[in-house]
């Protein structure tokens, strides 16, 4: 058996770091960029106004003051997005809004509240100086600056940015395809009738919905019954994807069959057991490339188990900038009390399976549920394990 750190150094030495794709911007959201990002044109492409206000010459305002304003002739006017034509010259002015082209000639903008138009004429009773109120050509971005860079993470701010940029899609690295599949003969889905000799497989869904949450793509391949020749056959399957994860029949039991499985498609094994628990019966390796992890059946070893190992490997494929540094889940968090990778909290040392029954509630002695605040579970530092 190895210790944690050693998994994932083993774990983090072999995940390769996958390729590029194209996307549009908004489904980049949370994604590593795979390439900088230059700029192609300044911004703003030209002198615009950053008020409302008079656009003019400043020679114009010599020795103004509220109470000797300049008289001004307005020659025309420049909205935003609607150009004017006008050349300004001394004594002209053109009425302009924010976001509007200066006029060529002008070279300040006195703004709205500084001025009073009257009859075809604008006094303005103030001179800003040279340049104010003026956004030049390529102050916020000058063409060929790199604005974002290889492995940034994208937020709504870098999406804004690439739109600014007229960036319609982007390219980031692609998410990992996982393949999850359950074996067992005591296990059972959704579209099979309950039964007492089984259990509903809840592992496949919990596995997939954290590849979910990690940002890649699960693929639920089902359960596969404890027969060799059926696991090979839809562990070969499984090879379409990045990374396949199996849960149950990783220990030493007589229908414990993965290993055999694994074997027989030419596994490359790093690791088949890690000096922890729950989790303990952990297998890792290498199939033609692809990542296999090999999880316990036991519900709470398989969600840690993925938090520890899968999860960072996930990241990294992703080109997300990680450290294999232990659990993402906190000390306050219910399945911390359960998890043998914390020591503070004693861990699961009897390698019980953790409740079915949601951690809101607990069972009374007739088996009944009973509203409990999750609260309390957590500031008594209890959370009730039941063995299955």
């Amino acid at each position: 058996m190895i210790d944690l750190k050693k998994t994932q150094k083993l774990i983090g030495e072999a995940t390769p770091v996958l390729g590029r794709e194209s996307v549009p911007i908004l489904d980049a959201m949370g994604r590593a960029l795979f390439e900088d990002i230059s700029v192609v044109e300044d911004l703003p492409a030209s002198d615009i106004s950053a008020l409302d206000g008079y656009a003019v010459c400043q020679t114009s305002l010599s020795g103004v003051s509220p109470s000797i304003p300049a008289r001004l002739r307005v020659i025309g006017e420049s909205p935003a997005g609607k150009p004017c034509n006008a050349i300004v010259g001394p004594g002209d002015a053109v009425r302009i809004m924010t976001g509007g082209l200066i006029p060529e000639g002008a070279d300040t903008v006195v703004k709205l509240e500084d001025t009073k138009e009257d009859k075809g004429f604008v006094l303005c009773g103030a001179d800003p100086g040279w340049g104010k109120g003026i956004r030049f050509q390529g102050e916020s971005l000058k063409k060929g600056e790199v604005l974002l860079h290889a492995g940034d993470i994208i937020s709504p701010l870098e999406v804004g940015a690439l739109a600014t940029l007229r960036r319609a899609h982007v390219c980031v690295y692609r998410k990992p395809l996982v393949a999850i599949l359950a074996t067992g003969d005591e296990l059972s889905d959704f579209h099979e009738p309950a039964s007492l000799a089984k259990t509903m497989c809840s592992n496949l869904y919990a596995l997939a919905a954290q590849v979910v949450e990690a940002g890649a793509i699960p693929l639920i391949l089902g359960i596969v019954k404890d027969d060799l020749p059926a696991q090979q056959a839809l562990l070969d399957e499984a090879l379409q994807a990045d990374v396949i994860i199996t849960s149950g029949g990783t220990s030493k039991g007589k229908y414990d069959l993965v290993h055999k499985a694994f074997a027989s498609l030419g596994m490359e094994m790093r690791f088949s057991n890690i000096f922890a628990k729950p989790g303990k019966p952990t297998i890792f390796g290498i199939i033609r490339k692809k990542l296999i992890f090999g999880l316990p059946g036991n519900p709470s070893a398989t969600m840690l188990s993925f938090d520890q190992f899968i999860k960072p490997a996930l990241f990294k494929m992703m080109g997300l900038h990680t450290v294999f540094a232990g659990s993402t889940r906190g000390n306050n968090d219910p399945f911390a009390h359960i998890d043998s990778f914390n020591p503070e909290q004693g861990g699961n040392k009897e390698h019980h399976r953790a409740s079915q029954v949601p951690l809101g509630n607990r069972l009374s002695e007739n088996g009944r549920h009973q509203k409990q605040r999750s609260q309390t579970n957590l500031s008594s530092g209890r959370l009730k394990i039941v063995a299955h």
